[in-house]
């Protein structure tokens, strides 16, 4: 896709000036119903408008400004408070697509010496990564440095079974929509039992995204799911935003 001039400099200087605010939503675990991380994400504070903007930046490649800032943000939080929950990033696939972006995203956490046991990263999985050769090596260096990874929003895109095959994560976060479809649809129950049998030979735990009440909650402690997030355990909270 070409470039868009004007969506590249609006986003980056919104991200630039710092013109919006983070909030963190809690994962928890299902067997001891306690916040085992908050994953971060942004909302624009000039509203929709600025919201709007995510996808046309994320085609243009301005989404690793957002991604990298993030990223500083939390290891910085990290580094002033050793007490509070670990916290989770996204990379989008539009920013590994980026030349620059790797090099980008090891001098940002060598520079901001972060806590691998601390920081998760999750690679969405909404974005269809024509080429896999950038994400798995940068994934695989995450992974190396102690990071844990996870592949989000399961089930939601057209690439999971392509993700599943090339990326080696600790988790797998089913989107929300796909969990909440399971609890009334015997075919969607089905996909989504399916999925889950290669909890085993994959190696990793199962997040449910959107679970908003007490039903999906028994749903998906039911189906062996191992952590949930949701407005039924917790609803997002704002994050302080320190000036680096």
């Amino acid at each position: 896709m070409r470039r868009d001039p004007k969506t590249d400099a609006g986003f980056r200087q919104h991200v630039l000036e710092q013109r919006y605010s983070i909030v963190g939503q809690s994962v928890f675990d299902l067997t001891s119903g306690a916040p085992i991380h908050d994953e971060w994400l942004v909302r624009f504070d000039d509203g929709a408008n600025l919201q709007g903007l995510l996808r046309p930046a994320e085609l243009s490649g301005a989404i690793s400004a957002l991604d990298l800032a993030m990223l500083a943000r939390a290891v910085n939080t990290l580094n002033i408070d050793k007490r509070r929950l670990p916290i989770a990033v996204n990379i989008s696939g539009a920013s590994i697509m980026e030349a620059d972006f790797e090099d980008k995203l090891f001098e940002a956490l060598a520079a901001y010496k972060s806590s691998p046991d601390r920081l998760l990263f999750e690679l969405t999985e909404t974005w269809d990564l024509r080429d896999l050769d950038p994400a798995i090596n940068i994934l695989a260096k995450l992974a190396k440095m102690g990071h844990a990874l996870c592949l989000d929003d399961v089930g939601a895109g057209a690439a999971s079974l392509r993700y599943l095959r090339a990326f080696k994560t600790d988790w797998l976060k089913i989107d929300g929509d796909f969990v909440q479809a399971a609890v009334h649809c015997p075919r969607e129950l089905a996909i989504l039992r399916a999925v889950m049998s290669l909890k085993s030979a994959l190696g990793v735990k199962f997040i449910a995204e959107g679970v908003e009440t007490q039903d999906i909650l028994d749903f998906v402690k039911a189906e062996n799911f191992d952590a949930a997030q949701g407005y039924a355990l917790s609803r997002p909270k704002l994050e302080p935003l320190r000036r680096l």
